[in-house]
């Protein structure tokens, strides 16, 4: 478990400080260097490649700049933004829901129990499980935090989080997938930022994966994935109280934001027809287009939408495939995510800050035409006597991978996991782009596991 992040934090008293001075400079040379990188594909898009492939590398550069900026010079961790408004303690209630997973539950629920937060509940809801399970929850099922709901029937992880939080209590709901682990001073520092402002909805947490030090390359390739998704990516959509998705790893909501839609997401349709699968994304989307009453200083009330925040102190540690087959499978469950939060987040996101609803529309739109424009740049311009275009697409996209890492590097010193980051990219180029195909044909597929 990365652990050396949880003994880095600063104490409250103590100005927080990301990184020192001198990776700071790193940053800044990272920003000129996607700068420059801009400036050359757009002189190279008018004047030198395929028009098509430039423009779209051109746009893909464009959003990672804006990633990178915002990240970087406008991101500011909620945690260290505020004081609590008061020293009230609200009950937190963390619901687990869990199927066949022996080897990992007795280990998420004890992070949970030996949580520094004292005023909180834990909810296990197993979901039919037909392994060990069951047991292991009947097993430890003895701190007075903990309730363990033994659901005979399989109906399914919204199902599951909806029993959960059928019998929750608190003014904040946790939800934990139940092969990760929390930081223990996770819960502290969620409540902490809720009640620092009162109009936060959601927080999610910054994921690392368990074993990233002496797990296998598969465990490793995704452990620098999961962190620039989360302090890059999260960070900037964060800079506008705004998140496209809050991660299922460990995401915590306001009781009162999230609650009047729990049952809308349980039994939410798709095509016509029940839309069982668990998307993170769609619970998401229900919270991006709510809206909250407030009274001003005037008496007057306004309707406003819920900030959403990503917390980069809020550690969660992520049980990940360890095997390309289950890696294959969990990337085709993401995609069907996507493809549902075309029509969910999509609806709803323009009335969010404008620089990050474009940001989310023109992602969404890279997206979708990647494996096209994947295919002319590798297969058919070199079939046409162009490689220029094709060297200078693949090896920009290498070299941005490479940003990512070193960017891993500057937070995680020792740590030669940065050199795993291209790995990732290759795999998305080579094999991830292409199952959209096959999570859109299988979309009425939607078994949790």
């Amino acid at each position: 478990m990365a652990l050396e992040e949880i003994r880095a934090s600063p104490p409250e008293n103590k100005k927080y400080r990301e990184i020192d001075k001198k990776r700071w400079l790193v940053r800044y040379l990272i920003l000129v260097t996607l700068g420059c990188l801009l400036l050359l594909k757009l002189y190279l898009t008018f004047f030198v490649i395929d028009f098509v492939i430039g423009l779209y590398s051109f746009l893909t550069g464009s959003y990672l700049f804006t990633i990178f900026a915002l990240a970087y010079l406008k991101y500011r961790d909620p945690y260290y933004a505020g004081k609590p408004l008061s020293d009230h303690k609200p009950l937190v209630s963390i619901v687990i829901p869990v199927k066949n997973e022996e080897e990992r539950i007795r280990n998420c629920v004890e992070s949970c129990i030996n949580s520094t937060y004292r005023n909180k509940e834990i909810i296990i809801v197993d979901d039919g499980s037909t392994d060990k399970t069951s047991e292991i929850l009947d097993e430890i099922n003895k701190d007075e935090h903990i309730i363990v709901i033994h659901n005979h029937v399989n109906e399914g992880k919204k199902r599951a989080i909806e029993i959960g939080c059928d019998v929750a209590k608190g003014e904040i709901l946790v939800f934990m997938d139940s092969d990760c682990n929390m930081a223990p001073d996770a819960v502290e520092k969620t409540a902490k930022i809720f009640m620092s402002d009162d109009e936060i909805g959601a927080i999610t947490a910054h994921g690392r994966v368990t074993n990233a030090t002496n797990g296998n390359t598969l465990e490793k390739i995704q452990d620098t994935w999961y962190d620039g998704q989360f302090r890059l990516v999260k960070g900037a959509e964060s800079c506008f109280s705004t998140l496209s998705c809050c991660s299922g790893a460990y995401s915590a909501y306001r009781s009162e934001a999230i609650r009047p839609f729990l049952h809308a997401w349980v039994t939410d349709k798709f095509l016509g027809k029940p839309f069982k699968f668990a998307t993170d994304r769609r619970m998401t989307a229900f919270v991006l287009g709510a809206k909250m009453k407030k009274k001003d200083s005037d008496g007057k009330v306004r309707s406003i939408g819920w900030k959403m925040k990503y917390s980069h102190s809020v550690k969660v540690f992520i049980g990940p495939p360890k095997t390309m087959p289950s890696l294959i499978k969990q990337q085709i469950r993401w995609r069907k995510s996507f493809i549902r939060s075309i029509f969910s987040s999509g609806a709803v996101f323009w009335k969010r800050p404008l620089p990050v609803a474009l940001m989310f529309y023109l992602q969404i739109g890279m997206k979708l035409i990647r494996p096209y424009i994947i295919f002319k740049s590798l297969v058919l311009l070199p079939l046409s006597g162009e490689y220029f275009t094709s060297i200078f697409y693949f090896t920009s996209v290498i070299f941005t991978s490479l940003l990512y890492g070193i960017e891993f590097r500057l937070r995680s010193p020792g740590s030669i996991n940065w050199l795993y980051r291209p790995l990732i990219t290759l795999l998305g180029m080579f094999v991830f782009s292409w199952l959209i195909f096959y999570a859109l044909i299988t979309i009425r597929k939607t078994a949790w596991r």
